[in-house]
């Protein structure tokens, strides 16, 4: 995965939207409302309804919503074939793949503003240009906490992955001001302890956890950026269990919707035999991380099932349809 993630940035470079995450959703919210597309938010949907072998559409709150061409799913394989459809419509082989369908380590986010930016150690300049900045003990390092998190406990010394937005948007922040995106993807879903016995767990993560185990985060860095302590005017922390609960896809708080290990990926994503995104039932398609070619901002999954219903290979204006 690491490996794919290194050669698609060498490739193709690393897009960012002007002025954050939310630009990039907003323009395709724009391009489909212009387009005739309506959106209906914050509404949980019950069921997928099928009849007579075809899928008809979806029902939230009791509402159809029908369906004129397909019903696209952008879930994970436990959503769609156990809760969202039927099981007298649901083969049994689909089924017993989507139980055993497994989800990865959790992730923490830490966002931070800071007055100015940050003073790495070392060449400060050309740093304060990277986008990330990856903090480890080195490659034994990683290994260990990998290993730790593995066995339900909190790392000693997470990798620590330090976005700067900043550096390629300066928009991002006040002038002169400062800002760091911060990923740790080297943590339990449920921690039952702590490697350097330090925290208390019960299987949970708490706010007081999550706090103060960002807490020795920030540490670390301020060991190394003199500054950061000083600079820093507010913070922000997401548990893998806040984002479980922002998006029922991110399980556990996996930020992929399922883990990536090979025999999870390429052609078996999302399940074993079952790779493409067209299902079994007619009508009904399953996109998103949890399927091929898996996460990232990409869009590769619902570009593939658009080309297929739009009945093309290629790429056609909108205006075209």
């Amino acid at each position: 995965m690491n490996l794919l993630i290194a050669v698609a940035l060498q490739l193709g470079g690393m897009p960012v939207p002007l002025g954050g995450g939310a630009k990039l959703v907003d323009g395709m919210v724009g391009i489909i409302r212009d387009h005739g597309g309506e959106f209906h938010t914050d509404r949980h949907v019950d069921l997928v309804e099928v009849k007579a072998g075809s899928t008809v559409g979806v029902r939230a709150r009791g509402e159809l919503f029908p369906a004129r061409k397909a019903v696209i799913c952008n879930v994970t394989p436990q959503q769609l074939y156990l809760q969202l459809l039927e099981k007298t419509v649901v083969p049994e082989r689909a089924a017993q793949k989507a139980r055993r369908f497994r989800f990865g380590r959790g992730d923490m986010q830490i966002h931070v503003a800071l007055s100015e930016p940050p003073k790495w150690p070392g060449d400060a300049e050309r740093l304060c240009r990277t986008a990330m900045v990856h903090v480890t003990a080195g490659l034994d390092g990683v290994s260990r906490a990998v290993n730790e998190a593995e066995r339900g406990l909190l790392p000693a010394e997470p990798t620590i992955v330090v976005g700067q937005p900043t550096a390629v948007d300066s928009s991002r922040s006040p002038q002169g001001a400062w800002i760091l995106w911060i990923q740790l993807q080297e943590l339990p879903n449920s921690p039952r302890g702590d490697a350097a016995g330090k925290l208390e767990t019960d299987g949970a993560w708490s706010e007081t956890l999550r706090e103060r185990f960002a807490d020795r985060i920030m540490a670390r860095l301020c060991a190394i950026i003199p500054n950061l302590e000083s600079a820093m005017r507010k913070r922000f922390v997401i548990s893998p269990a806040d984002l479980a609960r922002t998006n029922i896809n991110l399980v556990g708080g996996d930020p992929y919707a399922g883990s990536c290990a090979p025999d999870q990926f390429f052609i078996w994503r999302p399940l074993p035999g079952m790779p493409r995104h067209r299902t079994s039932i007619k009508k009904l398609y399953h996109i998103g991380a949890s399927t091929h070619p898996g996460p990232g901002l990409h869009g590769a999954s619902g570009l593939m099932v658009a080309k297929e219903l739009l009945g093309t290979r290629g790429y056609r204006r909108l205006s075209e349809h």
